[in-house]
């Protein structure tokens, strides 16, 4: 019997004990550990990172694996670069018939200000064909990449704080509301169902909301070390989709 009851009491004092350290709370824990995990990635991150931005009181780890992410993991550049062609100084492309083990050094005049034309995505109504936001009778407007450089406020992004910005990455919402759906008053640079205007359509935002919190704020942070470029057109006007008010 006393064994029993020895039993007993060690039992219950093993599930008090689970029970206790179930309802500390982890979350410090589980951030701490994923910032443990990524020290590997930060490293990578901080040694490809362009020599032009501006590190000044920002989280090194955070910018050092949001670089990963934005230059090493989705190429960001490669759809928000103004000029593909000239990505890279000294015409150091790694796609030529040269040695490429060379550092890549990106072009600080061309780096994520934004401006590729993907053409229309789905059908549309075009009234002014003088317009570069049109494609064509029956289509819809042009998706041109937007300015992912800090505007004044030192936002990526052309300004957005960091909940505006998780939101564009786990929804795909577009703030700008640049190709709306057509309706009521609505019959220009617009589009038609099935397409959703109110939603990015190039930017593969239903794979980026799967990332954690943490990485979507490495991206942001890293993004906002990133020099402001206003990508003005050659005449020196705001392009609708780039428009940037640099300090």
């Amino acid at each position: 019997m006393k064994l029993a009851r020895t039993v007993k009491v060690t039992v219950a004092a093993c599930a008090a004990g689970i029970i206790a350290l179930a309802s500390v709370p982890l979350g410090p824990l589980k951030v701490h550990a994923e910032e443990e995990a990524d020290q590997n990635l930060v490293a990578i991150g901080l040694s490809i990172a362009p020599d032009f931005i501006n590190m000044k009181g920002k989280d090194p780890n955070l910018v050092g694996l949001g670089s990963f992410i934005v230059n090493a993991q989705s190429d960001c550049n490669g759809c928000h670069g103004s000029d593909p062609i000239n990505e890279y100084l000294n015409n150091k492309s790694p796609y030529l018939l040269r040695p490429n083990n060379f550092p890549l050094k990106y072009n600080q005049a061309t780096y994520l200000n934004g401006g590729q034309n993907f053409g229309p995505v789905g059908p549309g109504v075009v009234k002014d064909m003088s317009s570069p936001l049109f494609a064509g009778p029956g289509l819809g407007p042009n998706i041109i990449t937007r300015n992912l450089t800090p505007d004044f406020t030192g936002n990526p992004e052309g300004g957005h704080d960091l909940y505006s910005f998780m939101t564009i990455m786990r929804t795909g919402h577009d703030y700008d509301k640049l190709h709306p759906n057509c309706g009521g008053r609505v019959t220009d640079n617009c589009y038609y169902a099935p397409v959703n205007g109110a939603v990015l359509q190039i930017t593969p935002w239903p794979k980026f909301r799967n990332m954690t919190d943490y990485q979507l704020t490495a991206i942001w942070t890293y993004l906002s070390t990133v020099p402001c470029n206003a990508h003005n057109d050659a005449l020196g006007n705001a392009l609708p989709w780039l428009k940037n008010v640099c300090p």
